[in-house]
This record gives C-alpha cells, sequence and structure tokens, in this order.
C-alpha cells in the first residue's frame, strides 16, 4: 500500500515537471531538442496512425515528411513516390535538419506536406502553415484537438491548444482547404489541399 503511494506520488510529480519544463520551453519559442534526439522516443505503436496517412498519397506524389523519426511512412507510401524526410535531428537518409520552432528554411516544392504527431509542438503554428503553403499543394496531418484531450496537454509536451475548427481556421487563412478528416484514437487525421 505505501509502495502504491510513493509511485502515485512519483508520477504526480513526474508530470508536474514534465507541465512545467513545456510551459518554459513554449515561453521560450523552444523545441525539446533532449527528447526529440533520443530514438527510444520515437514508438513503433504510432506506425498505425502513419499507415493511414499514407493512404491519403496519391501513387507519384513527392511527400515531405515533418518529425520523420524512424521514416516508416517511407515504407507506407503508394508506388513512385518521392519521399523527403525532415526532423528537428539528422536521422541520416537525407535528412533535411530543420527546428519548427525557430527559423524555417526555404524547402524545395513538393506535392504533400505530412505531419504526424507533430504539430502540437509548434508554438507558432499560424507562422508555419503559412510558409509552407508557397511550397506544398496539400498537407496531411494528425493532430490531437483539444475537445478530446483537455488535460495533460503539457505533460505530453504540446504548447498549444486548438479546437478542431480553430486548427481548420489556421490552415484556412493560409489558403488550404480541409477536404477530409478521420478519427484515429483521440486524435483526427485531415488532408488539405490548396484552393483553387
Amino acid at each position: 500500500m505505501l509502495t502504491t503511494l510513493i509511485n502515485k506520488i512519483r508520477m504526480e510529480l513526474y508530470a508536474l515537471k514534465q507541465g512545467i519544463n513545456t510551459s518554459f520551453r513554449k515561453a521560450a519559442g523552444r523545441s525539446d531538442y533532449e527528447r526529440w534526439g533520443k530514438k527510444e522516443s520515437l514508438l513503433q505503436n504510432w506506425d498505425a496512425r502513419t499507415r493511414r496517412i499514407a493512404g491519403l498519397i496519391q501513387p507519384g506524389q513527392s511527400v515531405l515528411e515533418f518529425g520523420a523519426g524512424r521514416m516508416a511512412l517511407k515504407a507506407f507510401l503508394p508506388e513512385r513516390c518521392a519521399y523527403t524526410p525532415c526532423d528537428l535531428v539528422d536521422r541520416g537518409d537525407g535528412t533535411i535538419v530543420c527546428d519548427l520552432n525557430g527559423t524555417l528554411p526555404s524547402f524545395r516544392r513538393h506535392d504533400v506536406a505530412v505531419f504526424s504527431g507533430v504539430l502540437e509542438y509548434v508554438n507558432d503554428l499560424p507562422r508555419l502553415i503559412d510558409h509552407l503553403s508557397g511550397c506544398v499543394d496539400g498537407i496531411v496531418a494528425s493532430y490531437a484537438i483539444l475537445e478530446k484531450n483537455e488535460t495533460d496537454r503539457r505533460v505530453h509536451g504540446w504548447v498549444n491548444d486548438y479546437s478542431a475548427s480553430e486548427f481548420v481556421i489556421v490552415f484556412e487563412k493560409a489558403g488550404f482547404q480541409c477536404n477530409h478528416t478521420e478519427a484515429w484514437g483521440t486524435q483526427v487525421i485531415y488532408q488539405f489541399t490548396r484552393g483553387k
């Protein structure tokens, strides 16, 4: 009984520490290099979401994946797709190293940008999506919307809090239209295309 209580207190202190660290990182506009530099932070159970995202990409499209991690998306893409990985740290295999909370580089043109479990960690989402509006025709992204994930957002390391409608508005303001949504657990997978 005492061991259970001690473990519960440890977990609550850990959650408090994580929440405080995330809040400081958010205030400073910084990314979590410590977490995402560790391979053990890249979970295989995310592959089911990645496979669903790959199903929204057409054969032959050029794909720029942000937060490429283990680069699982590459194996799930339809035939003839060209794949470019982009991540906070170098993952090898031609990774474009880019901090989405820092200065954004000019990206070469791609048909689709993919964000799988990434946008929750971006401090200024409108700035990022606006930046991409000139170099991609579409975006496929998952997002843990506020309605289904109200608590512990900072404990997870998430630095923004968009409802489903607010999330779509960010993309619409950058010239994208939402033409598909589907649930994945407590997250939503969105498909956006450039407006005509």
